[in-house]
Parts: C-alpha cells; sequence; structure tokens
C-alpha cells in the first residue's frame, strides 16, 4: 500500500485519470448503445487502454524503484492486450473474418498478454526484460529502463499483431468504395499512431513524462475514432445509410438495421397517420426480412384511402460490398392511383373481351342459320335457270341470272366469316401433303379465265415446266391463289394485263401475281391484310367484296410456315408474292 502513499496530490496522476475516466465513461456508452461487428473486441482495446494509463499514472507519481518497477510490470497486462484486440476488432468490423470465434483466437487473446505479463514479473531472476542496469535517474527521479532480450521479443510479438491489421485495411481499400476510404484511414492512422510512437521510444528513447508514449499516443487516436460513434447513433449506419435517407421524398422510408431495428425514419414515415396504420405491418416485415427474396413481389400495405407498395433495398457494407449487409432501406411509394388506373383497364379489357366473344358468337350463328337458306336458294334459282321448271322470258331470265350470281356471292361471304372465325381461333386443321404449286397456279388460271374475260382484263402466265413441290394443303393453296388472281382482275386497269409467275430461290417457292392498275398507296399494309378492310380505287366499279380475302390468305399461308407480301408502284404495277419453303427433295 506504500506505492499508493502520495497519489492524490500529484496533478499527473490526476490529468491521467481523468482521461481514464473519459474513457471509462465512453465504454460504457458504446457497450449500452452501440451494436456493431467486433464490439466486444473494441471494448477489450479500451479496458486495456485504461488499464495501460492507469498504471502510468500511477508510476509517474512514485518516487521509488520497487513502487516503479511493479506499476511497469502491471502495465505489461494493458500493453499486450491493446495491441491484440484491437487488431482482432479490425478484423472483425472491416473483414468479419470468421476465425475470430474459434478457441485458437480466444486462446490467443488469453495467452499474449498473461505471457508478457508473466516474462516481466518474473524479471527479477532472469532479467530478461528489464536487465539490473536498469535504475532510477537522479534527472528526473524516474527509472531508466535497459531492455533485455525478451523486452525486444515481446515487442516483436506485438508488433506482429499490428502489421496484420494494417494487412487488412490495406487489403480492404482494395475492394471497398471510396465512400469507405475515409473511414479506413482512420482506422490506419490509429494503427500506425501508438507504433510509431513506441518505434521512438524503443530506438530513440522518446518518452511522455520520462515513460512509453505508446499508451497515450493510442489513447488520443482511439478517443478520436470515438467521437465518431458518440456523432452518430449506429456506428456503420453512419457511413452508408445516412446519404441514402432523403428527408425531401415525399415517400415514406423506413431504414433497418441487420438486427431487423428501425435505426431511422424519414419525414413522410414520421406522419401519424402513416404510422399507426403500418406499424403491424413493418413488424412483420422485420421479422421475416432476411428471409425475403428481394426480386420477388411483396404484398402491398394498405393505410386508410392509401396503398403503399414496400421496395426493399439491401444496405451493402462499403468495406466489402460483396459481404454480410449492413441493413435495409425500405421505401413505400404510393400506388393508390396506378392501382385504381389498372383495375379500370382490366375492367374495359375484360368488357371489350366479351363484347369480341359477343360479335364472333352472333356472326357465327347467323352465318349458320344463313347457309342452309342459302344452299337452297342456290339450288332453286339454278333448276329455274336450267328451264326444267319451264320456260322463261328473256327479262325472268335476266334477273335469275342476277339473283344467282348475287346468291353465289353471298354464299362465299357466309363461307369466309366462317373460315375466318376458325382460323382466328386455330380451329382450322391442314393438311400436310406434296403439293404441285405450278399445277395448282395453272389450274386456277384456266378456271378464272372467264371472269378476266369479263372484266377486260387478259391472262399472262410465264412457262413453267416442273413446277416446285412443296408441303401443304392443296385445296388452300388454290383458295389463295384464286384470291390473288381475283383481287388482280378487280383491280387491273381495262384491258390490262394480270401475269403470273413461280421461281425457285434460296430453298423457297415464289409465286407471284402482277397486275397493271393503280397500285397501293405506302403504308397501307396493316389494311391490306385487315379484317374486314379494302382500299378503294377511285377508278374502279367493281371491288364489291367482304374485304377478308387476303386476311384469309395471310392466315392460310402463315399456318403452311410460308408468307405473303407486296410490292407496289402507284399508277403503274402491283405484285403479291407467296413464299413456300421448298420440300427436302426439291431442295437436293
Amino acid at each position: 500500500m506504500s506505492c499508493f502513499e502520495g497519489v492524490s496530490a500529484n496533478p499527473v496522476f490526476w490529468f491521467v485519470s481523468a482521461i481514464s475516466a473519459i474513457a471509462a465513461f465512453v465504454l460504457l456508452w458504446v457497450i449500452k448503445y452501440q451494436n456493431f461487428k467486433g464490439k466486444v473486441f473494441y471494448a477489450l482495446t479500451f479496458i486495456a487502454m485504461i488499464w495501460t494509463l492507469i498504471m502510468v499514472g500511477l508510476e509517474v507519481v512514485s518516487d521509488n524503484f520497487a513502487c516503479q518497477m511493479l506499476w511497469a510490470t502491471m502495465a505489461w497486462l494493458g500493453n499486450a492486450l491493446l495491441p491484440v484486440a484491437w487488431c482482432f476488432f479490425v478484423f472483425a468490423y472491416v473483414d468479419n473474418a470468421a476465425w475470430l470465434k474459434t478457441r485458437a483466437a480466444g486462446a490467443t487473446l488469453a495467452v499474449v498478454p498473461i505471457s508478457a505479463f508473466a516474462l516481466a514479473a518474473t524479471n527479477q531472476w532472469h532479467h530478461l526484460v528489464y536487465t539490473d542496469a536498469s535504475a532510477i535517474s537522479l534527472e528526473n527521479g524516474s527509472i531508466n529502463y535497459i531492455h533485455g532480450h525478451g523486452f525486444y521479443v515481446i515487442i516483436a510479438s506485438l508488433y506482429t499483431f499490428v502489421f496484420a491489421a494494417l494487412l487488412c485495411l490495406a487489403r480492404a481499400f482494395t475492394r471497398a468504395k471510396q465512400s469507405a476510404w475515409p473511414l479506413l484511414s482512420v482506422f490506419i492512422v490509429i494503427t500506425l499512431t501508438p507504433l510509431t510512437a513506441n518505434a521512438g521510444y524503443v530506438v530513440f528513447d522518446l518518452t511522455v513524462f520520462g515513460l512509453d508514449p505508446t499508451a497515450f499516443m493510442f489513447t488520443l487516436g482511439i478517443l478520436a475514432f470515438t467521437w465518431i460513434l458518440v456523432r452518430n447513433k449506429t456506428m456503420d449506419m453512419a457511413f452508408v445509410g445516412q446519404s441514402g435517407l432523403a428527408n425531401a421524398m415525399s415517400e415514406p422510408v423506413i431504414m433497418i438495421d441487420r438486427n431487423n431495428k428501425i435505426f431511422r425514419i424519414n419525414k413522410a414515415a414520421k406522419d401519424n397517420y402513416f404510422i399507426q396504420n403500418s406499424t403491424h405491418f413493418v413488424n412483420e416485415l422485420r421479422a421475416n426480412i432476411e428471409n425475403i427474396n428481394l426480386r420477388e413481389t411483396l404484398s402491398n400495405l394498405n393505410t386508410g384511402s392509401r396503398i403503399y407498395e414496400p421496395r426493399i433495398q439491401e444496405i451493402e457494407s462499403p468495406l466489402d460490398p460483396s459481404r454480410a449487409i449492413l441493413g435495409w432501406s425500405i421505401t413505400f411509394v404510393d400506388v393508390t392511383e396506378n392501382i385504381a388506373i389498372r383495375g379500370a383497364l382490366e375492367e374495359a379489357l375484360q368488357r371489350a373481351d366479351e363484347a369480341s366473344r359477343a360479335k364472333d358468337e352472333f356472326i357465327s350463328v347467323v352465318s349458320h342459320e344463313l347457309r342452309t337458306p342459302l344452299t337452297s336458294l342456290i339450288g332453286g334459282l339454278k333448276l329455274a335457270r336450267s328451264g326444267k321448271l319451264g320456260e322463261t322470258t328473256a327479262s325472268i331470265q335476266s334477273m335469275l341470272d342476277i339473283a344467282h350470281r348475287n346468291s353465289i356471292r353471298l354464299s362465299r361471304l357466309v363461307d369466309n366469316i366462317l373460315l375466318a372465325q376458325k382460323i382466328d381461333i386455330n380451329a382450322l386443321v391442314l393438311e400436310h401433303e406434296p403439293v404441285d404449286l405450278g399445277q395448282i397456279l395453272k389450274e386456277s388460271f384456266k378456271e378464272n379465265q372467264m371472269f378476266a374475260a369479263e372484266q377486260g382484263v387478259q391472262f399472262a402466265l410465264d412457262q413453267i415446266d416442273n413446277g416446285p413441290t412443296i408441303t401443304g394443303d392443296a385445296f388452300a393453296i388454290r383458295q389463295v391463289i384464286d384470291n390473288l388472281i381475283s383481287n388482280a382482275i378487280k383491280f387491273s386497269n381495262d384491258h390490262g394485263t394480270v401475269t403470273g409467275g413461280l421461281t425457285t430461290l434460296n430453298g423457297q417457292a415464289r409465286l407471284s401475281i402482277t397486275n397493271s392498275g393503280q397500285g397501293i398507296p405506302k403504308g397501307m399494309e396493316s389494311q391490306i391484310f385487315g379484317r374486314f378492310e379494302q382500299v378503294k380505287n377511285s377508278n374502279q366499279h367493281s371491288t364489291q367484296g367482304s374485304g377478308l380475302g387476303l386476311h384469309i390468305s395471310k392466315k392460310l399461308v402463315n399456318q403452311m410456315a410460308g408468307d405473303i407480301f407486296y410490292q407496289s408502284e402507284e399508277d403503274q404495277v402491283t405484285t403479291f408474292y407467296v413464299t413456300f419453303p421448298l420440300t427436302e427433295i426439291e431442295q437436293i
């Protein structure tokens, strides 16, 4: 107890005690309010620092060799623990090192300071730490320590942990974002400052109050670093999350740390109405947030008359973005109007779909109902025109001919409507068999010869030898060709020519129907192949039709893996092309 005599009267001790008290207060504050990686090692660093400061203070106020040597020996517990604990904290905070949880790490944390203390405590028998030449200086009343080999062994061992911490920080610079560089720089300064001071003490005998300055320098660094904690509620989130919280945002934003605690909310989220109506939802979200797949759609939050869509964003660590995250930022986007508009659109689409189905059903029913009477009508007119029902006058015969032609046109219209419906609902089944395309083209030109003559149009058919063979439905192909020839005749000029051609190119058969007429204006593709649509021709008096022919032709050709298109020059010529892939035999 004699080593405590005169302590209270020495101002140096009170100065050291004040610093230690501040450090102890900061330590308690950190333990109670902060939660971050490596918190245990950070606390041990504080304890080691406080212990060292107190021992140094007691050594300064002691005036005899035995007491000074006692406090110097006791200080080794803190001197050795401090670099080890700080090194472990750096690895935990910056690198999230898994090896810190092993028994070997825990043993190192205990063995290193105890071994250093044991070596110093037994110095009187081996003089490896301080040689027997160590004695109190007459100039300042403090021991002039002459270090032995054991001292340098201890220092070298402790330097290993310091250099390991520096290596960890240097590696962190290579992967961290630039926003984390200031923090990493603070770590490096804190690590290098006591290292520099200790090196000055060991090599150049640099002292503070005649003592090793390492503890004093580290104290200044660690307290400066702790100021960062005082200014920010959560150590990690202060550097990452604070910049992402915008109080000016109209959407509510809630930030949750990795312990599922609400870290901060913005101004919009502080609205009492929102908080009162979202508490249960937010609590449920917090409880399950780690299991949420961020790519999945989350359920919306209903708060009174408003609907919010939660959008979760992970807050990654700027020290190592590829590893553990720091927390989550949840933005609640008001989607009330969007949902209302979406609902109205869905309802409108549903009504339009129902109207379209009703229209198709009506057309289908009417078309089917027309077929039976039309068949009887056509048969009766044919019989009357044949004269089997009796002789008719010329005027009556003319009227019968007109009625028969119109009944045939009406029958074709009904058939086209039913066929178009079958195609649109994918109910039409086509054959897949070899078809001689040239033969069908010749037959179609031959059978449309009379109609062409009536319209004053001539036919020209290119020489076709050994027409190409394709795979398809012969009846459907004939219908397509008849349609194209019929249109070419109707839209040709008086005394015009309709030309048919058939070529093969690049594994395809290409059929062409060309007419000389007014042509088709540009940008009319959708009308040409549209349903119930026609392009008007002011100089053509016989263009009556259903507007289904080319629509049906396009669908039929596409269903047989072919294509149909046209090229037109206004007031000159128009050519429709139909292409089909050749059979494998034809390609060979």
